[in-house]
């Protein structure tokens, strides 16, 4: 590996350092979960109540709050009910009191609980993530699962590709609640 050769001290250096783990091939996977998450930690950060809580204009949209509990549900779903094919132990159920849906079918709205309490919950499920994923070996990453009851089979190394995915599409969609709740805030008299 080469250093860039700039003389800027103030220069950026973007590179991709893989998380240790038992099979190389993991590694590079596992580092996209923590520049997701740290990329999603660095745009909350600081958030107050009314701004985790807020729903849009309209009242019905998903809160930031909501899919702070929602990212850390489907990053544990994905491991217990999709990889390890296993019941979560009751540490990692008491993370999650609220179910995933709402009566209406879309998720869950997550209110009144503080960044404390989502940062917390996310700290804990990645820890217990990376607990599982970091001893797996190159074989069982590309073993297929196939969880009770549903159509699909998966391998930890598309489900782990799929966590990348889906927590940064609701980064994205933090930041956009972000940048409307800061304009409403702006206009209000």
């Amino acid at each position: 590996m080469t250093e860039p050769t700039s003389a800027n001290a103030d220069r950026e250096v973007l590179q991709m350092i893989p998380k240790p783990a038992t099979a190389p091939e993991i590694g590079p996977w596992l580092w996209a979960m923590e520049e997701t998450r740290r990329g999603l930690l660095r745009t909350v950060r600081g958030l107050e109540q009314d701004a985790l809580d807020w729903r849009g204009a309209s009242g019905e949209d998903n809160s930031i709050g909501s899919l702070l509990y929602h990212i850390a549900l489907v990053e544990l779903s994905w491991l217990y009910e999709d990889m390890l094919l296993v019941e979560p132990p009751a540490d990692i159920v008491a993370l999650l009191p609220h179910p995933s849906r709402a009566p209406q079918g879309g998720l869950q709205h997550v209110e009144s609980e503080t960044l404390a309490q989502h940062l917390e919950r996310l700290e804990k499920a990645r820890a217990d993530f990376m607990r599982h994923l970091t001893p797996m070996t190159e074989a069982d990453w590309h073993t297929f699962r196939e969880p009770p009851d549903t159509d699909y089979a998966v391998t930890p190394a598309w489900a782990v590709f799929h966590l990348v995915e889906h927590e940064a599409g609701h980064l994205f969609q933090i930041r956009e609640i972000l940048r409307r709740w800061r304009a409403q805030e702006r206009a209000a008299p």
